[in-house]
């Protein structure tokens, strides 16, 4: 009886990139020859309106943090009355119009009597397409006949209304068109500079690394207001947040500072921006995400500064919404971490590490009086401010859940002191009205809830992932140097450009995400792709691919990367990542388990110039190593980790010398070792060891035999240990290369 046990680890890069595009759109002007747009409207910089602003903002003491950064300019734009209209046979009409606004940065619309019938289509876009606001449709009737625009960047957007033929038609009227003054987003698709101060720090940066979950549960605001004679568009932080129910009962609650939001009217008028962040730290800029327009009030409370709104749709899969778990103790937190939208610019976090202050926030400028010691006060940031347009951003506890909402401070780059936060615990139920507390609406079944963990509906279960991976909680970790330049698990003089590791699977897996321990990383920031393959012996079908760029500050360092997506799927995958060539220009380098003995444990594998996947093992001298990455995810059982396979009996050649190591799962003493040549001749073994191993908490029994006067053959290896009994063969071919070696 023989028993081949070969283990072969592949993953293949190819360096192609993940990223978002500008949202896909089916508007027919881009499915149709239709005559050129030739009705542009332009409107005159509000100069006055903007004075105004500013001069307010200027003789202004006000404490809180929301951003006025556009001013409205009064239309009256009808279908009925303005535009272009063009006919498509056999499909329906098209309407369009251009408009124009002088030096303005950006430009977002209030549209009035909205009422959408079936198959219409209204989109909002950029001369160029690359920012685009819509499609909306019917589902957006239910912002009661209101809908607010998201900003878009320049001077010139295009309306175009896709009208099916048949089709009752409702005409709108486009009643404010946004002055957009302050720089949002640069000038097209891709942001050119941060306008928030310099101190902040963006989410993806190394700070945020365990904050990647929650981060997907901050929206930006942006809320279209009138103050006097003057509409103003105005940004503001929210967060999404989870409640005690079954997934299927969840709401798009967002949870925001009063300040930002106190009446239905406000709530309608406002879009709520997913995933306004930088691809990777100090990035130069992402597109600009697609909003969801309008909302309703569900709850609020002028004393405690905070609101609760209802999302006029669900965001998208696409978005990756995560609902915010919550604490309502009134324990005071020992620290917290706020994620925000400082200035409207891109995802920052501010981190705090001492315990939190009691007290009462007040800002005279406004009128707005809280009650007594309802806020938590962060003393001073250890990293980060917050700013205008953080007003109604969450603080998070060390246990990741919402424990206050921002509602102002002093807090600056310069002088990070000083800012408070509403206490959730005084939002849960301090005034018992349905419509002036949180408890009715986040635990609507009356559980007696008091705290909530996150739920994120892109993974398929709710709760913290697992993670999975080959080195034991106490194996040490290492770098090794690989010849003349480089490192084993980095560009080196090998060549070697891709690294990885097999886990070995009998059932359905959910990844999210992978751990690595990063080692080293340049400190120009250094290109990594990391992948999931799937494959039975070598990697062959790319499930995933994630391009970053990892800087020196990651370091020794366990960094989290979540994917864009879930990955389900079954059988054996493999987890890596790949390296562009650069050497001396470049070092990233990934620790890996110090060697081992065997190849039992060690599935470490890397890609060679050629293209061919070699294990480590397989060298001369073999290594025998696992490589520093995790999975994250949730793994179904049993889950083959690539343990040893002891099960009974397992055979390992140690090449080089004359021992063969036999390793039982059961640590008894009472085991007793035989060997058998092929014709069943009984072969004298000589037990040169046995000792008791540990490994990943698991107990083996390790009996070493010196089989230097067994003549190349096969040969058979019987344990018996009480009840069991076990056989496994030493290969022909094996035992050749064995005495060669030796």
């Amino acid at each position: 009886m023989r028993l081949y046990v070969k283990i072969f680890f592949m993953i293949v890069f190819g360096y192609g990139t993940v990223h978002s595009d500008a949202q896909n759109t089916s508007a027919w002007s881009l499915q149709f020859p239709l005559p050129e747009l030739a009705v542009f409207l332009d409107f005159p910089e509000p100069v006055e309106e903007i004075e105004q602003v500013l001069s307010e903002e200027q003789n202004s003491n006000s404490s809180l943090k929301a951003r006025v950064y556009a001013v409205g300019i009064e239309t009256a734009l009808n279908p009925g009355t303005s535009g272009q209209w063009d006919t498509i046979t056999g499909k329906g009409y098209v309407w369009r119009i251009g408009i124009h606004a002088k030096n303005a940065l950006s430009l977002n619309l209030l549209i009035e009597n909205y009422r959408m019938s079936s198959g219409m289509a209204l989109y909002v876009y950029n001369k160029s397409r690359t920012n685009i606001a819509g499609p909306f449709g019917v589902r957006n009737n239910a912002n009661g006949g209101v809908l607010p625009v998201q900003s878009l960047s320049g001077d010139m957007i295009i309306v175009e209304w896709n009208i099916p033929l048949q089709a009752p038609r409702n005409d709108f009227t486009i009643t404010s068109v946004g002055y957009g003054f302050r720089d949002i987003a640069g000038s097209g698709k891709i942001i050119p500079l941060a306008t928030a101060a310099t101190c902040n720090v963006d989410i993806n940066c190394k700070t945020g690394n365990h904050w990647q979950r929650e981060k997907r549960s901050v929206v930006r605001l942006e809320t279209i207001t009138r103050t006097g004679n003057i509409i103003k568009t105005q940004y503001c932080t929210g967060t999404l947040v989870n409640q005690a129910v079954d997934t299927d009962r969840k709401k798009p609650y967002i949870l925001t500072a009063n300040h930002c939001i106190s009446t239905d009217d406000q709530a309608q008028l406002t879009t709520f921006v997913f995933g306004y962040e930088k691809a990777y730290c100090k990035g130069t800029g992402l597109p600009v995400p697609a909003g969801i327009a309008g909302s309703s009030l569900v709850a609020a409370k002028r004393e405690l500064d905070f609101a609760l709104l209802e999302m006029s749709s669900d965001a998208a899969m696409s978005q990756r919404p995560y609902y915010a778990g919550w604490n309502t103790s009134t324990a005071t937190p020992q620290g917290a971490t706020g994620i925000h939208h400082p200035q409207g610019d891109v995802k920052k976090i501010s981190v705090e590490n001492d315990p939190l202050g009691t007290g009462t926030f007040n800002d005279d400028h406004t009128d707005l009086h809280c009650d007594k010691d309802a806020h938590w006060i962060v003393r001073r940031w250890d990293e980060g401010t917050t700013e205008q347009g953080s007003s109604g951003s969450a603080a998070f506890d060390a246990g990741h859940m919402v424990v206050g909402t921002l509602s102002g401070g002093t807090a600056s780059c310069s002088y990070p002191v000083n800012d408070y936060y509403s206490k959730f615990s005084e939002q849960w139920n301090r005034y018992p009205a349905a419509d002036e507390c949180l408890k009715p609406w986040l635990d609507p079944d009356g559980k007696g809830v008091a705290s909530l963990w996150g739920y994120d509906p892109v993974a398929p279960y709710e709760g913290r992932c697992d993670t999975l991976g080959h080195i034991g909680e106490n194996e040490s970790e290492i770098l090794v140097n690989s010849g003349e330049w480089g490192y084993l698990t980095s560009q080196n003089d090998q060549g070697w450009s891709s690294f990885a590791e097999k886990i070995k699977n009998d059932t359905t897996v959910s990844i999210i995400g992978m751990e690595v321990h990063v080692a080293k990383a340049s400190d120009a920031g250094s290109k990594v792709r990391l992948a999931v393959w799937q494959g039975t012996d070598f990697p062959v079908t790319p499930l995933y691919t994630k391009d970053t760029i990892v800087m020196a500050d990651y370091n020794d360092y366990r960094m989290h990367i979540y994917f864009d997506r879930t990955l389900e799927f079954t059988g054996n995958y493999f987890i890596g990542y790949s390296l562009e060539h650069h050497h001396p220009l470049d070092t990233f380098a990934v620790y890996q388990s110090a060697k081992r003995p065997y190849a039992g444990i060690s599935d470490m594998y890397v890609e060679e110039s050629s293209g061919v996947w070699m294990a480590l093992g397989e060298y001369v001298p073999p290594i025998y190593s696992s490589l520093g990455v995790r999975v994250m995810g949730k793994f179904g059982k049993p889950t083959q980790s690539n343990q040893p396979a002891y099960r009974d009996l397992k055979i390992v050649f140690q090449p080089g010398s004359n021992i063969v190591f036999v390793y039982f799962e059961s640590p008894s003493a009472t085991v007793r070792v035989e060997g058998y040549d092929t014709s069943g001749k009984r072969m004298k073994l000589h037990e040169t060891g046995r000792y008791i191993v540990m490994y990943d908490e698991k107990t083996y029994l390790q009996v070493e035999l010196d089989v230097s006067n067994l003549s190349p053959g096969v040969y058979l290896i019987q344990a018996f240990d009480r009840k069991k009994s076990s056989r496994a063969s030493l290969s022909d071919a094996m035992i050749q290369s064995f005495r060669k070696s030796a």
